[in-house]
């Protein structure tokens, strides 16, 4: 950390010291309550709704579709990432569990292999193009500075914790595996095979949330900023139908049935 590189005298030590405990803190709540904070920004993208459609204005119809493309394309990334992490993860990974860091093993191959941190990875790709669909650029600046902001404090809470509980395995990993941004050439192929219905399981619900939000914030801008419905937004609408469906169908078939049943 920066904060640790200045440390040049006590004083100093000091200051970083109850900087980064104090990080840590905040971590742990931050940690449990991640999945709600983005409602925050609520207000923010009803304000900038007003202001959406700047592409189509400027450079026409296909341009925009361009654009909208692209987004979508980058939310998809982000979701192929957290399908990558869970359907090749041991049972006991933190995954969807939101009351306190736990690891019942240390993860270093697959996507760990090239970033310490893919699923939060993969959720910064998701909200950055659905934020992008708006097309008011200091919106999807506030989400990267919030996004930054807090699970900057989860990360010192999470390594912290796999710090203490992995001691000298942990820091070798993390050493040579950076945070954020992914060296791929660094990749190791998993020791476990990809599981389909883990996946299924875990991320039908994130499915599911990345095309309905998607599909309301199309048929929002388009509703604001031109005050009409077209045909996209009735294509985007089904999809978020049939996403939802599959959200049903698959809790359904766990609670019923043994089909999916797999360790988590």
């Amino acid at each position: 950390m920066p904060c640790r590189q200045r440390a040049a005298g006590p004083s100093d030590a000091l200051w970083c010291s109850v900087l980064i405990d104090d990080m840590e803190r905040n971590g742990h709540w931050l940690f449990r309550y991640r999945n709600h904070l983005p409602l925050l920004l609520l207000p923010l993208m009803a304000m900038a709704l007003r202001h959406s459609g700047g592409i189509e204005r400027q450079f026409g119809g296909v341009a925009e579709a361009v654009w909208q493309g692209v987004c979508i394309a980058i939310t998809l990334a982000g979701f192929a990432i957290r399908c990558l992490v869970v359907g090749y993860s041991f049972p006991g990974a933190s995954g969807r569990n939101s009351r306190a860091q736990q690891a019942v093993s240390l993860n270093t191959r697959g996507m760990y292999s090239v970033v310490r941190h893919p699923l939060y990875l993969g959720n910064f790709l998701m909200m950055v193009g659905a934020m992008s669909l708006i097309e008011v650029w200091w919106l999807t600046l506030v989400a990267v500075l919030a996004f930054q902001l807090y699970y900057e404090r989860i990360i010192v809470a999470e390594e912290a914790f796999l710090a203490n509980r992995f001691g000298a395995r942990y820091q070798e990993w993390a050493s040579v595996t950076p945070a954020f941004i992914p060296a791929i050439t660094r990749w190791q192929t998993p020791r476990v095979p990809f599981s389909v219905k883990r996946v299924l399981i875990r991320e039908s619900p994130t499915f599911a949330q990345i095309v309905v939000v998607i599909a309301m914030i199309d048929f929002a801008c388009d509703l604001v900023a031109w005050g009409r419905i077209e045909h996209g937004d009735v294509l985007l609408a089904v999809a978020a139908g049939l996403s939802l469906l599959l959200y049903f169908v698959v809790r359904a078939i766990r609670k019923n049935t043994r089909w999916l049943s797999t360790s988590l």
